[in-house]
C-alpha cells in the first residue's frame, strides 16, 4: 500500500507541475485526469489531458504543445519519484505479424498490435466536446 501512495503521489505532483508550466498556452488544458492499474505495474497507467474542442485538440497536435506537454508531463512525473522504466515501451514478444483487424487499416492494426504487444504508462488527449458527442459528457462511458 505504501508504494501505491507514493506513485499517486508522484502522479499528482508531476500532473499539477505540468498543468502550472502550460497553464498560459493556447490552445488552453482544461481538464486532466489519470487511471490505471499503477499499483500492480507502474506501466499500467493512462494520463489524459483534455482541451475544449476538437479544433483546439487539432491546433495543440499541429503545432507540437501535445508532445510538449507529453514531455513535460513524463520528465515532472520522473522528476516527482514515478519510476522511469515505466515510460520505456518494453516488447512482450508476442507475434503479431499474422493479426489484422477486419476492416481496418494498416496503420490502426499497427497502433492496436503496438499496444497490445509494447508495455509502456501514456500521455493521451481528447477534446470535451468529443466526450460530449460521443458519451454525453460522461467520462466514465467514453473512457470505459
Amino acid at each position: 500500500m505504501v508504494f501505491r501512495r507514493s506513485l499517486k503521489k508522484a502522479i499528482q505532483k508531476g500532473l499539477e507541475k505540468t498543468a502550472s508550466e502550460f497553464s498560459e498556452c493556447t490552445p488552453r488544458i482544461v481538464d486532466r485526469f489519470y487511471y490505471g492499474a499503477y499499483d500492480i505495474k507502474p506501466q499500467h497507467l493512462v494520463i489524459w489531458f483534455l482541451f475544449e474542442t476538437d479544433s483546439d485538440l487539432d491546433e495543440a497536435r499541429s503545432t507540437g504543445l501535445c508532445d510538449r506537454i507529453t514531455s513535460a508531463a513524463v520528465a515532472n512525473l520522473i522528476s516527482a519519484g514515478y519510476p522511469k522504466e515505466s515510460f520505456t515501451r518494453t516488447n512482450n514478444d508476442v507475434n503479431t505479424s499474422k493479426i489484422k483487424i477486419l476492416n481496418g487499416t494498416e496503420e490502426q492494426t499497427q497502433r492496436l498490435m503496438d499496444a497490445i504487444s509494447y508495455s509502456c504508462a501514456r500521455v493521451s488527449f481528447t477534446s470535451k466536446e468529443d466526450i460530449d458527442r460521443k458519451a454525453n459528457g460522461d467520462y466514465h462511458l467514453y473512457f470505459k
